[in-house]
């Protein structure tokens, strides 16, 4: 049996590199076996979880196996740091005996069993990991009752999930010898608004290099809803439906009304509310009726306007006007800080208008003229906001000459090149490693087409110079996930034109 004799190990770092050189040998795994200087550098970087002031023990062992194969994989010790602790012994037991055995283990934490949650004897950041999970979960478990209209109350109508976060948060902060911020669900619904990392949380076991949340943000700033990390992370356990994800329950409700339309009328009307939704969430009444009588999608009337747009309060108006975003013409809001944002600031993440020195207007409309509508919040967040590289790429292609789709069959991917050939899905996620994780799942519709992109925003990768080599190394380097071509959107658009000139 593998490892029966070592369970029990305790040692230093040279035994450690002594017992993981004998392991590489009897597992037969080609791999080279580290140098004390390697160990005693893993350390440091805390990828090996090794109690302060404690020997090593056998998760040492086992953490030192995985690291070589990761990195034989092609994966950054970032990468590996991120996700390494998501894997109990067992599991890890497991992906080691399956590379010994040249079965391709996936190496996905989505696919670990889960284990139950923390006690009193949990290591700290295991405890934290659990609580940032229950609060992800616990989210957009609240988020589903608010879209109900249910009120948020913190008596036994609380999701389970996010008081059990809120007693580890506590457990937290107490055991750093702070004052217990997480007793109120309203203040940490709001301290959610901000990274796991930043000062409004100020606990130091987030600020860790080894916790992979870190960095990460669980409901959107400026529009208040989930964001995508959030809902990988509520994920991860495998434990935690997606039928209570708003972007998956948005989808279901449009597609199942425009199948109603049957054939090539049901994906032309998908398109086109996915089109309108992206460049028109700022739009008065009679110009969305004559775009939905345009574009044939009068018997959806009711369910779009009721669906996916709300009216727009007088207190965004700003001197009785609208103000529209210059670039992706959603509606601009009152920023208390008027030096930085005179004429309002852009809610969506993505956009160049939310930042001070991009912030324009395009024009300021008049609420008197027409009914003004609003696209509703998860509508930004999750397709208004991805809808300006989407569209930008398929605007490109069109530019170019090329035979170009948006959205086809009802979103296999966002663009398709020629029918088949060329399939782009533009990604938006702030962490590499959930997008990574996502697409270790499954690459969706772009299974479909002959050459596969993901196209990464350049906003991103501004913010973050290692976005892509993290991404590329967790990725799985077998399977569909190995077809996949990442690049940054603005490479994306130099490729097609570069496609145009070949023709």
């Amino acid at each position: 049996m593998y490892f029966e004799e070592i369970r029990q190990w305790q040692g230093t770092a040279e035994g450690l590199t002594k017992e993981l050189k004998q392991q590489v040998k009897l597992l037969g795994l080609s791999v080279e076996p580290p140098a004390l200087r390697t160990v005693r550098m893993w350390r440091a970087k805390q990828l090996l979880s090794q109690p302060k002031g404690q020997e090593f023990r056998f998760r040492q062992i086992l953490e030192g196996l995985a690291v070589l194969l990761l990195q034989k994989r092609g994966w950054t010790l970032a990468a590996i740091a991120e996700v390494l602790p998501s894997f109990p012994d067992g599991t890890l037991e497991m992906q080691i005996i399956a590379e010994a055995n040249c079965q391709d283990p996936s190496w996905s934490p989505v696919q670990t069993t889960s284990l139950p949650l923390s006690t009193g004897h949990a290591k700290d950041l295991d405890l934290a990991e659990d609580a940032v999970v229950l609060l992800a979960q616990g989210i957009l478990r609240q988020y589903t009752r608010v879209l109900n209209r249910e009120i948020v109350r913190q008596d036994d109508s609380m999701p389970p999930e996010l008081y059990r976060a809120m007693c580890k948060l506590g457990r937290l902060y107490i055991e750093e010898g702070l004052t217990d911020r997480a007793a109120c669900v309203h203040l940490v619904l709001d301290r959610a608004r901000h990274p796991l990392d930043s000062e409004p949380w100020a606990l130091k076991i987030f600020q860790q290099s080894d916790f992979r949340f870190r960095g990460m943000t669980l409901i959107d700033a400026e529009l208040r809803v989930p964001t995508s990390d959030c809902v990988e992370i509520a994920n991860l356990r495998g434990s935690f439906g997606e039928d209570n994800v708003i972007e998956t329950r948005l989808h279901q409700r449009l597609r199942e009304s425009t199948e109603r339309l049957k054939g090539r009328r049901q994906h032309k009307a998908y398109t086109a509310v996915r089109s309108l939704l992206g460049s028109r969430s700022l739009i008065g009444e009679r110009e969305l009726l004559d775009y939905l009588v345009d574009h044939d999608l009068t018997p959806l009337q009711g369910m779009i306007i009721d669906t996916f747009f709300d009216r727009v309060p007088e207190i965004w108006l700003m001197e009785g006007r609208a103000h529209r975003c210059a670039h992706c013409g959603t509606l601009m809001r009152p920023h208390p800080q008027k030096k930085l944002f005179p004429q309002g600031r852009c809610p969506i993440r993505l956009c160049p208008g939310h930042e001070s020195s991009q912030a324009k207007v395009s024009e300021a409309v008049d609420p008197n003229q027409d009914l003004l509508l609003i696209a509703k919040p998860q509508i930004l967040t999750y397709w208004t906001g991805p809808a300006i590289d989407e569209l930008a790429i398929f605007e490109a292609a069109k530019e170019n000459g090329l035979d170009a789709e948006l959205y086809p069959e009802s979103d296999r991917c966002d663009v398709a090149i020629t029918d088949y050939n060329i399939g782009i899905d533009a990604k938006s996620y702030t962490s590499p490693v959930s997008l990574a994780l996502r697409l270790n799942r499954s690459i969706g519709g772009l299974i479909y087409y002959h050459r596969r992109i993901i196209a990464i925003s350049d906003a991103l990768i501004q913010d973050n110079p290692d976005y892509l080599p993290t991404l590329k190394s967790t990725l799985d380097k077998k399977n569909d996930q190995a077809t996949l071509e990442i690049m940054p959107v603005s490479k994306v658009i130099q490729l097609l034109q570069e496609i145009s000139y070949a023709k």
